[in-house]
């Protein structure tokens, strides 16, 4: 009886030595996730400026050329 007893005490401190170190690994991966996540919102913030200042650009860009169009009919001799 005492060596059941023992027993079993030590496969207890082996399943809470177990959890223990599942717990550290959890905490560690928690952390390097948290880490990546907020390396990715930068990014994501990043890109998103980039689109908008693209944007802002192209419609830029397509109004000048949508200016030009009756200028560049007006001096083209073969259309009248």
């Amino acid at each position: 009886m005492v060596y059941a007893a023992l027993i079993f005490a030590v496969v207890l401190a082996c399943v809470a030595g177990v959890q223990y170190f599942y717990l550290m690994f959890m905490e560690t991966r928690n952390r390097q996730q948290q880490r990546r996540i907020a390396e990715l919102e930068r990014e994501n913030k990043r890109l998103w400026q980039e689109l908008e200042t693209l944007e802002t650009k192209l419609e830029d860009q397509t109004k000048s050329q949508g200016e030009l169009w009756p200028e560049m009919i007006d001096e083209d001799p073969s259309v009248r």
